[in-house]
């Protein structure tokens, strides 16, 4: 097979800002769990009378925001990180043309497609992956990375997605200590499942940067050979 090296476009620049990326959304999540059994732990303390409302009141004002704003923020930062990725992808599945055109299911611009488009969004974005991994050294790619990420990826949004649906709290946060039981055991289970799908993602990014950065040294020694 001849190598085009002309058309090789580095891809491990793009993959060092994922990294770098993908470590401030998982600091950031990290840190809003902990202010998430922190808040629960002072709602508790509320609902049995351990705290005045004076100190609720302050934990509630002071801490939330700012738990807020950490998710905020991670989200934001995850956003920027799958821009980066579809670039990524986008053009280290052009380099792997060049080398293995023949070894993808599907076309370029299923890239950026593959993640919005409903249904297919569920696996399209990991057999693209797949493809541009295995086509970058076939002879010695396993796919259990790939699949732990896809798995741990959707995972994650189901944990964080089942942790609001199953949020109850009362309208007025004053009165908190006629909250049931049900309610602070939600809340439980809120906090339990940030820290699930904080889990999730932290796996989920470390199996994706380890796949990044393996097909960016195969493509990288593609040009070296090539050269």
């Amino acid at each position: 097979m001849q190598h085009h090296a002309g058309n090789f476009r580095a891809v491990r620049g793009l993959g060092s800002a994922f990294v770098a990326l993908a470590a401030i959304v998982v600091v950031v999540q990290w840190a809003a769990v902990v202010l998430r059994w922190i808040g629960y732990r002072i709602v508790a303390a509320r609902y049995d009378g351990d705290i005045g409302s004076a100190d609720y009141n302050w934990a509630r004002d002071t801490l939330f925001p700012i738990e807020v704003a950490l998710w905020l923020t991670s989200f934001l930062a995850m956003l920027v990180a799958w821009i980066v990725v579809t670039v990524w992808l986008s053009r280290a599945r052009a380099n792997a043309d060049n080398f293995a055109p023949a070894a993808h299911h599907l076309s370029r611009p299923w890239a950026f497609w593959g993640w919005v488009v409903p249904i297919v969004s569920l696996w399209f974005p990991a057999l693209f992956v797949h493809d541009v991994d295995t086509a970058s050294a076939p002879r010695r790619r396993s796919q259990g990375l790939i699949a732990t990420w896809w798995l741990t990826w959707v995972l994650a949004w189901i944990a964080f997605w089942a942790g609001v649906v199953s949020l109850r709290m009362p309208d007025d946060h004053d009165t908190i200590q006629t909250m049931r039981d049900s309610e602070v055991d939600g809340l439980f289970i809120f906090s339990a499942s940030r820290s699930a799908s904080a889990l999730l993602f932290t796996v989920a990014a470390a199996c994706l940067i380890a796949v990044i950065l393996r097909i960016g040294r195969a493509q990288a020694a593609w040009s070296s050979t090539a050269s």
